[in-house]
């Protein structure tokens, strides 16, 4: 078995890590959204009043912005508070 520097693996695992985290942070994003956005329209039903829904509605429309834009911590940081005004784990 060929033996690799300590520098190229330390490489090549920083390289996957950096790549990988953002593709686990953009599936959380997208399933929270799914979450909120059901939230919003089962809202009535819910008991979550007017106020509370158009609020919750805005951050998700803003997390919504930052995922296409690509900033999937602030879509997910977004997305948490959206969550927590809602009720939605």
């Amino acid at each position: 078995m060929p033996k690799f520097p300590n520098t190229l693996v330390a490489a090549l695992a920083l390289a996957s890590f950096t790549l990988g985290v953002p593709a686990i942070a953009y599936a959380d994003c997208s399933e929270d959204i799914d979450k909120v956005e059901k939230a919003v329209e089962q809202a009535s039903e819910s008991g979550m009043d007017q106020s509370t829904a158009d609020s919750v509605r805005q951050l998700l429309d803003r997390a919504v912005e930052q995922r296409s834009a690509g900033d999937e911590a602030q879509c997910q940081e977004l997305i948490n508070q959206a969550k927590a005004m809602a009720n939605v784990e």
